[in-house]
């Protein structure tokens, strides 16, 4: 009985393992191809702020630098940023690493009102049970 399934085990490996290594080989991508699609969600995301009029954003250029500003104008190859320490520059998608928006996100905006209408909830709760008693008439038996 060990002998029948040590051999169905191999079987079963040596068909499973040849077929991840062909899985794998069609999902790999060049750094090339990673690089065209990192820039073309850039260039979105940066199309997408300037048509919605979020333009405030930090930039983390490719060199390591970042830079935070305002979007003006987005075009095919470049678009134009407004830093706050050098003034009106005209930066390639392809020289930004990352986009981000600046102030708050929409989930810690949500948390912190959560958080406040929490601390609200106790502190009446705390009030209402302090000044709470069920005796204040006396004992009243009928």
């Amino acid at each position: 009985m060990k002998k029948r399934l040590g051999v169905l085990f191999l079987g079963f490996v040596l068909f499973f393992v040849p077929l991840g290594q062909i899985a794998r080989a069609g999902q790999a991508k060049t750094a090339e191809q990673k690089l065209t699609e990192q820039i073309a969600k850039i260039k979105a995301e940066i199309s997408n702020r300037v048509a919605r009029n979020k333009v405030r954003v930090k930039l983390k250029l490719r060199s390591g630098a970042e830079m935070k500003g305002r979007l003006h104008q987005a075009g095919n190859d470049d678009f134009t940023f407004t830093d706050e320490k050098t003034g009106n520059l005209t930066l390639a998608y392809a020289d930004i690493e990352r986009v981000k928006g600046r102030g708050l996100s929409t989930g810690a905006k949500i948390g912190i009102i959560v958080g406040v209408a929490a601390v609200v909830v106790v502190v009446i709760g705390v009030v209402s049970f302090k000044h709470f008693d069920p005796f204040e008439n006396g004992i009243v038996l009928r």
